[in-house]
């Protein structure tokens, strides 16, 4: 029993892959930051829309393109 304790001991204080761990925690916020910005609903992508939706707006391309 003494050797399981052991065991679990060193288990508990083993720190090895702790690195890849957090670099993937790291990549997945990343990547959702990244699809909140540039997805198709993003913050980015809607301002891009508004942008040239005002450009077409302003050249009266709706009516002809008088």
């Amino acid at each position: 029993m003494n050797g399981f304790l052991s065991l679990i001991e060193r288990y508990m204080h083993d720190e090895e892959g702790a690195t890849a761990i957090e670099y993937g925690i790291l990549a997945a916020g990343l990547a959702a930051g990244i699809l909140a910005i540039f997805g198709s609903d993003g913050l980015f992508i809607s301002a891009l829309k508004e942008k040239f939706q005002t450009i077409i707006d302003g050249m009266n391309m709706g009516s002809g393109g008088e």
